[in-house]
């Protein structure tokens, strides 16, 4: 179990993903709304959608759902990941748009077990790759919403978001995912397990 000061270092980090997360799924629904608005009344005697049209966006959300989990691991491979590990706890309390050490940050840094040290770093450089996975699945239910206005039709819309909110919703934590990568880096967590709350 982690010790308060890490979760307490961690918890910005996991407010601003949920956040995130928030706001790039909240859309999906009100995307059926305005398409059901624009084209559900009239669905029955629109033509159906034309598989040239189709194919294509099917082939390319297909790719962004194989894609979408390697994104932290392309974004940041574990070469330079092990790089950063070994960052001293100034670099780690730096904050990257003004260069200055939060001295708060960097002390309670200074209070944490090497294990947890490396964990921190870990949390903080794979939040881009968290960011680029859930953008790819919400990317699907645009990709939808686009198939929708292009051949006017509301039914073409339902599979991507329900695709787009499957993979956004089976997303485990940032914390489980740090956990996850830091295993196959061979970080062992000393004598104590380290286990997501």
């Amino acid at each position: 179990m982690q010790s308060d000061t890490f979760r307490s270092l961690v918890a910005p980090m996991e407010r601003m993903r949920w956040a995130i997360w928030l706001a790039l799924v909240v859309p999906l629904p009100f995307f059926v709304v305005v398409a059901y608005a624009q084209f559900g009344r009239s669905e029955a005697a629109a033509p159906p959608p034309s598989i040239s049209l189709t194919i294509p966006f099917v082939i390319l959300s297909v790719a962004l759902a194989v894609l979408a989990p390697y994104m932290p691991g392309i974004l940041l491979p574990n070469s330079r990941l092990r790089k950063l590990i070994e960052q001293s706890p100034e670099d780690m309390a730096r904050e990257p748009r003004t260069g200055r050490v939060d001295e708060d940050r960097l002390a309670r840094i200074k209070r944490l077990p090497a294990d947890e040290k490396r964990l921190l770093v870990v949390v903080s450089n794979l939040f881009a790759g968290f960011i680029a996975r859930v953008a790819f699945n919400e990317a699907i239910g645009v990709i939808g919403l686009v198939l929708a206005f292009t051949s006017r039709s509301f039914a073409a819309l339902v599979p991507f978001v329900i695709v787009s909110l499957a993979l956004n919703l089976m997303l485990p934590s940032l914390l489980s995912m740090v956990l996850q990568r830091a295993a196959t880096l061979g970080l062992e967590a000393g004598y104590s397990p380290i286990q997501p709350r």
